[in-house]
């Protein structure tokens, strides 16, 4: 007996079966029996070479930037810290909490911490020390947000570190290894960023306006900056998105100070070309989807896959019914032939035709010409844009997301990364070589303290 082929995404069967089948189109190969066998998970009408292929392209195009956590049995000593008082001014136990921020070697702030206590149900009215951080590891170590990883796991280790070299941190060195490992820190917060190319010729601010549009005439909850940037569902407690200038942002900041360098000239090429299409996952969103529901998320179960996964189910939730309008370019206008060019040349410039086509019947010649080979009327005021049948879902479209640079990726100044196999044998050394634990399992069955706070 044949065994059956299991679809690609772990668990998101149901809503990739919508996603594969829009994105691959329909298979020009034969059905298959093994095609057959794939129609509870996956649409027999996907074509699973495009589909793996986008899959592949999304894996190296994701950029992870704001992340945020929840550490338990961990604490910080916070500059800014509060204690709940009783009637007659004493301390109550476990009461206090506190906040603070991790700043970065060029005096950046983009990781907030907070310490405080929390119930849980196991615990019987006892409060769990619970440590809470969230901000952009990326911004912090690389002083922009442009590109970044796509390991959740370093970036995660690597921003409780960064709190840790600005406050005291009461964490155990169990629990250090097993954030090393991606098994401890539950994530509550997700962003991912991909940069999208803008097709030749056509403006980032009509391609921004366009979505907009799109997303209001399907009824989606939308906000728009007009030519700048536009979020959808902003208010979800789920999920968000937006797609934005990148390159308009940093120039109204001014902030965007790196060192002179080949690196710094391919990150300011890719934000001239792109807009940033922007992914927001919150806690809600983990907790009730079909592959997390029922247990926490650590960093190690969003692998570059997973998230790939996530972002093709979010492609498909945006609603992408819309043209874009762009001018005709040169190479569009050297397609028609003389002596009509010119007349759609002056036309599409807002120049009065019948100043030069003063002959009624070369006028109507002209005219006619051009409405039956471009559906225009030179008569009719011009528009401000020629309509040029562009689809939005052929630009929000896997295959038009651009990855980062290699001579970005293989600058540290620019691109941060950190090895994990290191740290967690740091760890490991540190206690002594006895790591205990059992899978996933966010705490460690004991602790080894060898009174080392590093």
């Amino acid at each position: 007996m044949k065994e059956k082929p299991q679809a690609p995404a772990y668990g998101f069967g149901a809503r990739t079966t919508k996603i594969l089948s829009s994105m691959a189109g329909r298979s020009k190969l034969p059905h298959t029996v093994a095609n057959r066998a794939m129609s509870n998970t996956v649409s027999n009408t996907v074509n699973q070479s495009d589909m793996q292929l986008h899959h592949a392209k999304l894996m190296e195009c994701i950029n992870i930037d704001t992340v945020g956590v929840e550490l338990p049995h961990a604490d910080a000593s916070l500059p800014r810290a509060f204690t709940v008082v009783g009637p007659h001014g004493e301390p109550i136990p476990d009461s206090h909490w506190g906040r603070g921020r991790a700043e970065s070697d060029f005096g950046a702030k983009t990781i907030r911490v907070w310490a405080r206590g929390r119930k849980t149900k196991q615990s019987e009215g006892v409060k769990q020390r619970m440590l809470y951080v969230e901000g952009s590891p990326a911004y912090h170590y690389q002083g922009h947000n442009v590109v970044s990883s796509n390991d959740l796991t370093m970036l995660t280790h690597e921003m409780v570190r960064a709190v840790y070299e600005t406050h005291p941190l009461n964490l155990h060195r169990g629990l250090r290894l097993l954030l090393a490992r991606g098994r401890y820190a539950e994530v509550t917060r997700l962003d991912v960023a991909v940069l999208v190319r803008v097709p030749d010729k056509m403006t980032k601010a009509a391609l921004v306006n366009a979505v907009a549009l799109a997303n209001v005439m399907a009824g989606g909850n939308m906000s728009l900056y007009a030519n700048e940037a536009t979020y959808g569902d902003p208010s979800s407690q789920m999920q968000a998105w937006k797609l934005y200038d990148k390159f308009l942002e940093l120039q109204k900041k001014g902030k965007f100070e790196l060192p002179e360098s080949d690196a710094k000239d391919a990150l300011m090429d890719l934000c001239g070309r792109t807009l940033r299409l922007e992914f927001v996952y919150r806690k809600k969103f983990f907790q009730n989807h079909a592959f997390f529901k029922g247990r926490p998320v650590y960093p190690a179960h969003l692998t570059p896959d997973v998230i790939a996964w996530m972002v093709m189910e979010s492609l498909n939730r945006l609603h992408l019914k819309g043209r874009v309008h762009r001018r005709y370019g040169m190479d569009e206008l050297m397609s028609i032939p003389q002596p009509y060019r010119s007349t759609f040349a002056h036309w599409q410039n807002g120049l009065k035709v019948r100043q030069f086509l003063e002959d009624d019947t070369e006028f109507k010649k002209h005219r006619r010409y051009l409405r039956a080979r471009l559906g225009i009327n030179i008569e009719d005021e011009p528009p401000s844009v020629i309509v040029e049948p562009v689809e939005l879902f052929d630009i929000l479209h896997p295959k038009n997301f651009v990855p980062a640079p290699d001579v970005v990726k293989a600058d540290p100044a620019v691109f941060y990364q950190a090895c994990m196999k290191a740290a967690v044998r740091h760890h490991m050394e540190k206690m002594g070589g006895k790591s205990v634990g059992v899978g996933m399992a966010p705490i460690p069955v004991q602790f080894f303290d060898d009174g080392d706070s590093d």
